[in-house]
């Protein structure tokens, strides 16, 4: 074992959803590999799980093209010095993160290197062409929604569907509507995202106060956005906002939600929280991501139901007023509220079934071990 474990495991987490996924990966290795070091791209919760983070996400948080082209000096450096470290691994594990851990994923195969891809790239959303990449640099895929799997399987592609890691790693309360009170608004976990929507999250919240009186709002603070981001725009908001630094706390305690498009809304739907999906960006990337996104829908809950059940307000549709009458229906209608919370309950079912983090570090041994017979 001791050979298996001379040259250790690269893995790459580039986001904060990533970095929290990862960490429990990086736990489930110490366990599966004793002694293992594991280094390269992630976050504190990796780093707190055992993992030589030599590159911290939070440096390289961008949103959108233009974001990624602003930073491209920064990220030329970065995959050079990953391709470094993957040259003098056994195993490289990518997390999510397509744009920079395809890359790798083909550098590590021209190198020897096995490859091992948790949280896949969203092939069904975008970037279908990229399959033929994936078969051809990726040696086993552990993928977390169902529907992957045979995505994968039917292109050639070695797949485990492991579960979601909200579902089978996570500790989620249990359903139930007791002690829910108020409103929680998630802005997006990057600081640029922060910009675009808090202060539209903030002006429909005015309006729900109005219509709801008595209404409490709490922010969810992304970790890797200053506070200071945060004070200085409700300070300008004529209602009273509370911060709070805990996402799971805060929409499990809310009776609604308005939740930026992505990973968050089917945190929320899996903690029975209501919401509605915002999304609101500028013009130049709103017009490229339409012309390349090839679903429906913006937030991950509906992508995964089908359809739009929890209503989604993005670019122009995104106004104070819609978004405000959505969540009070939410807030006042039991039928509404409780149409939706079937739906989530019934997905949060359907995405359990793995041993998450704890296969997924099974799948790294075992090609350590091909790799090293």
């Amino acid at each position: 074992m001791a050979a298996l474990q001379s040259r250790g495991i690269v893995l790459c987490a580039g986001e904060l959803s990533g970095d929290m996924h990862a960490a429990h990966v990086v736990a489930a290795l110490g366990a599966a590999l004793p002694g293992v070091e594991v280094r390269g791209m992630a976050g504190e919760r990796s780093a707190a799980a055992g993992m030589d983070v030599r590159f911290d996400h939070r440096a390289y948080a961008v949103i959108g093209f233009t974001g990624v082209l602003a930073g491209l000096p920064r990220f030329y450096r970065l995959e050079r010095a990953l391709r470094r470290l993957i040259d003098q691994a056994d195993l490289f594990i990518a997390v999510d993160y397509p744009g920079l851990n395809l890359r790798l994923c083909a550098h590590a195969h021209r190198r020897g290197v096995p490859v091992l891809y948790y949280i896949g790239p969203q092939i069904w959303a975008w970037g279908a062409g990229r399959m033929e990449k994936i078969k051809q640099t990726v040696d086993r895929m552990a993928v977390v929604l169902p529907f992957e799997a045979t995505l994968y399987h039917d292109a050639g592609v070695p797949v485990e569907f492991v579960g979601h890691p909200f579902v089978v790693d996570h500790e989620l309360p249990p359903p139930g509507d007791a002690a829910r009170d108020g409103v929680a608004l998630l802005p997006g976990s990057r600081e640029s995202e922060v910009r675009h929507l808090l202060p539209l999250l903030l002006d429909s919240a005015e309006r729900l106060a109005v219509r709801v009186p008595g209404t409490r709002f709490r922010i969810a603070r992304s970790p890797v956005v200053p506070r200071s981001l945060y004070t200085d725009l409700t300070a300008r908001a004529a209602i009273e906002v509370d911060i709070a630094d805990d996402a799971i706390e805060v929409l499990s305690g809310a009776r609604a939600a308005m939740v930026a498009s992505g990973t968050a809304t089917l945190q929320a739907a899996l903690l029975d929280t209501p919401l509605v999906v915002v999304y609101r960006t500028g013009a130049l990337n709103f017009a490229l991501a339409r012309r390349l996104v090839k679903i429906p829908h913006v937030g991950l809950v509906n992508v995964l139901l089908g359809r739009a059940v929890a209503p989604e307000f993005v670019q122009d549709a995104a106004r104070p007023d819609a978004i405000a009458g959505a969540v009070e229906r939410l807030l006042t209608r039991d039928d509404e509220r409780n149409m939706m919370l079937a739906e989530f309950r019934a997905l949060r079912g359907r995405l359990g079934g793995g041993a998450g983090a704890r296969r997924v570090a099974e799948m790294a041994r075992e090609l350590i071990a091909e790799r090293h017979p």
